[in-house]
């Protein structure tokens, strides 16, 4: 199985010609989907929502870079 880096994404408009991105970085999406599940980040949305509007989004964006490669282990031989 292979994991990549996944970034958790969170996009917002200070004004109109500006879009402000923040990262947050993981080594494997699952990673990344538990901690918008399970709240981490409602606290800094919150904040970001009641500053700047209904203009945010917060996402998990899986990356073409590979974290971590899991191998199957060779079986020892039989003798």
């Amino acid at each position: 199985m292979i994991y990549y880096y996944t970034a958790l994404v969170i996009s917002y408009s200070m004004d109109q010609g500006t879009v402000t991105k923040s990262f947050v970085w993981y080594d494997r999406e699952r990673h990344c989907v538990e901690a918008m599940n399970e709240g981490l980040m409602d606290g800094v949305y919150t904040q970001l929502h009641e500053l700047y509007g209904n203009d945010i989004m917060m996402q998990c964006h899986v990356s073409d870079q590979v974290s971590f490669v899991l191998s199957p282990k060779l079986r020892p031989k039989e003798e």
